[in-house]
């Protein structure tokens, strides 16, 4: 009898030992990791979606759920907001599986990271001094999303990629136009025209040019350059004749297309350089506020992704950010 009881001890000795020497005996296996990430998705619990996926992702990286669980990581990231996490992981997804039948989607939420994670969004349009802001997000956006449609042209992430690319542009010329406007404001008219000139280079298509060209008439104007300004003129008469009076000979901006500031823009530009450059930038900050209105020339892409719709599945992403 006594026997038996120290063979029991010792047994039970023993597999306690196991346990403890083995650092796997207690842990959760493949399947229900992979299926506990699942239920938290469903069920919007993204941080505790992602120690799950994690740690599958960490113990079976070769597993049977192996893609799934790099792709879900890029999504529950994306809407934890951990948007370089979500870059990161949706770029190795991409490099060690280019072929894969779901790296468009990969590449379309590296893209929406970048997107969603550029608050300088929405920080360019408070006070402060514009050439200060962070705007690599915007940039690194606009890479992603070409990429997207050079890589993937049958892609089903397409026609929104194609607005939030339309969208993240069309800020980036909003931004260097803000820039041109601090120089108006400060007299350096030089710098204002050569950044105006950016956003015709850079952003052609996009509706900060006609600030920008008006821009460059004021600037040109005000260093006493008539030709240069002339130029910037006819170049807006050809593209937008609604906002340019009289003939080749004499053009000039059409009236009304300026706030009145109560002094003749003649008489302002020719105080630009005693301190009166204020008024020119109050001016085009005011025309430019009227542009924005215009709902005509904003594409209908919203700068972050609508994240309170329910889903179903975190790769049925078109039907919640369309």
């Amino acid at each position: 009898m006594i026997t038996r009881t120290l063979t029991v001890l010792l047994l039970s000795t023993l597999l306690a030992s196991c346990s403890l020497f083995d650092p796997d005996a207690n842990l959760k296996s493949e399947k229900v990791l992979w299926e506990e990430g699942q239920g938290h998705i469903r069920g919007g619990r993204f941080l505790e979606a992602i120690t799950n996926l994690e740690e599958l992702d960490r113990r079976f990286p070769f597993g049977a759920y192996s893609d799934g669980t790099q792709l879900d990581l890029v999504y529950s990231y994306f809407r934890a907001q951990r948007y370089e996490l979500a870059r990161l992981t949706a770029d190795r997804f991409i490099r060690l599986n280019p072929d894969h039948p779901e790296a468009d989607y990969a590449q379309y939420m590296k893209g929406l990271s970048s997107y969603a994670s550029n608050d300088s969004m929405i920080a360019r349009y408070l006070p402060g001094d514009e050439t200060g802001r962070d705007i690599g997000g915007a940039r690194e956006a606009v890479n992603d999303f070409l990429t997207l449609l050079e890589r993937y042209p049958n892609s089903q992430f397409r026609d929104d990629a194609t607005l939030r690319l339309i969208y993240v542009r069309n800020q980036l010329a909003e931004y260097e136009l803000n820039v041109a406007r601090y120089y108006v404001r400060r007299g350096a008219y030089v710098a204002a025209a050569n950044r105006a000139r950016q956003v015709i280079e850079g952003y052609p298509s996009t509706p900060a040019v006609i600030d920008a060209l008006i821009t460059m008439y004021l600037s040109y104007s005000a260093l006493g350059l008539p030709e240069e300004a002339q130029d910037a003129l006819t170049v807006l008469a050809e593209n937008y004749p609604e906002y340019v009076a009289g003939d080749s000979g004499e053009r000039r901006l059409a009236s009304g297309v300026l706030a009145d500031t109560g002094r003749g823009l003649t008489e302002t530009l020719s105080l630009g350089f005693l301190g009166k450059s204020g008024d020119i930038a109050d001016r085009l900050e005011a025309f430019t506020t009227t542009r924005r209105a215009d709902t005509s020339r904003r594409p209908a892409a919203t700068l972050r992704p609508n994240e309170d719709a329910p889903i179903d599945a975190p790769r049925a992403i078109n039907e919640v950010y369309f």
